[in-house]
């Protein structure tokens, strides 16, 4: 086995587990699932060489101010992936989120600045990463922090294929780009206040 191979297989979720009292775990199992094997979430996975032990759920009645839990540095991510009435499932790019800033806890216990930064980060580089696949392109991304200390991620676009004009492509892409810097700005926000 290749060294890629061995740290694809460290870096990932050990196991998923759906909570079995609740309705329909095989659909709760299946959006588990679909989270730890997202692309974008593995890619942060093995940037950042995160090993989580159990992905679980959180049961809303439970915990209902609480949208996800890291339980001893990546022993355990609990995520609230069902709507409170239990009829359905939240939305996954709001669960993928919460996911990303439980990750940042495998480093940064406390909501300090260093968890702040780090959480940020993490979602940037997902949504990077999903724009990235949906442009048929692949990149390097990477923290640079910038003089006001605030975290920028620097973007190298290694290959890509368009029959559109390059300064119309950059010029779409600056713009998408930057949308989704302020929408994951006021995410951060909200999820910071909850």
């Amino acid at each position: 086995m290749g060294s890629s191979s061995v740290s694809a297989s460290q870096y990932r979720f050990q196991k998923l587990e759906p909570l079995g009292h609740l309705p329909d775990p095989l659909a709760a199992l299946a959006r588990l699932s679909k989270l730890a094997n997202d692309p974008a979430t593995r890619h942060i996975m093995q940037q950042y060489k995160f090993c989580v032990g159990l992905l679980t759920e959180l049961a809303p009645h439970e915990s209902p101010g609480l949208l996800g839990w890291n339980v001893g540095a990546g022993q355990t991510i609990k995520l609230r992936i069902r709507t409170d009435a239990y009829d359905g499932f939240g939305l996954y790019l709001d669960v993928r989120r919460v996911l990303c800033h439980e990750l940042a806890h495998n480093v940064w216990g406390k909501h300090d600045n260093n968890f702040q930064e780090s959480n940020s980060t993490l979602n940037r580089e997902v949504t990077e990463s999903e724009a990235a696949q949906a442009r048929g392109t692949h990149y390097l991304a990477y923290y640079q922090p910038s003089f006001n200390e605030q975290g920028e991620a620097l973007v190298h676009v290694l290959r890509g294929n368009s029959t559109l004009p390059s300064d119309l492509i950059e010029n779409r892409r600056r713009r998408a780009l930057e949308a989704a810097a302020s929408r994951l700005k006021k995410q951060e926000e909200a999820l910071e206040q909850s």
